[in-house]
């Protein structure tokens, strides 16, 4: 399944970033995502404005134990999920920083399809909320994500450019 987006709701910038997962070809995909197998060019299937729809294909290979997901790897798919739907409300010159992120488990990750949706709750000038869900193959609320944003301008976050 193709990535569908319309390219004009987003920040040029966040264009960008959408025509590489798309298309596959991203040769700026973060190292950290990269080497953590961190698949948004497959797991990505719906994306506007403050809100993200993944499906990740859980085959059992981050499992702690059969059939229960590491608890690290819950952490860090949901940092980049949530991270991915407050990129895609920002407008041009605004980037973000991780104030709290907070992961509420409430049943075993188990294989299969794993579904994981993430909404921008509240975004004010310098802070967004984000709330997010995963829900197992059975369609069972498993995690809960709740994540808290700094936004500031891209030169605050990132440096001079």
């Amino acid at each position: 399944m193709t990535l569908q987006y319309k390219p004009e709701d987003f920040s040029p910038m966040f264009q960008g970033f959408l025509e590489g997962i798309s298309t596959g070809d991203w040769p700026t995909k973060p190292k950290g995502i990269a080497k953590l197998g961190i698949m948004p060019e497959e797991w990505l299937k719906e994306i506007t404005p403050g809100h993200v729809h993944y499906v990740w294909p859980n085959d059992g290979s981050h499992d702690v134990q059969p059939g229960r997901t590491f608890g690290g790897w819950v952490g860090a798919l949901s940092d980049h999920v949530v991270s991915i739907c407050m990129f895609s409300a920002l407008t041009e010159g605004e980037a973000f920083t991780t104030q709290d992120l907070q992961i509420k488990l409430f049943r075993p990750v188990s294989p299969g399809d794993v579904t994981i949706t993430a909404n921008v709750v509240n975004r004010s000038r310098s802070t967004g909320y984000v709330e997010a869900e995963w829900r197992n193959a059975d369609g069972k609320l498993a995690v809960k994500v709740l994540a808290w944003k700094a936004i500031r301008s891209i030169e605050a976050i990132h440096g001079p450019r």
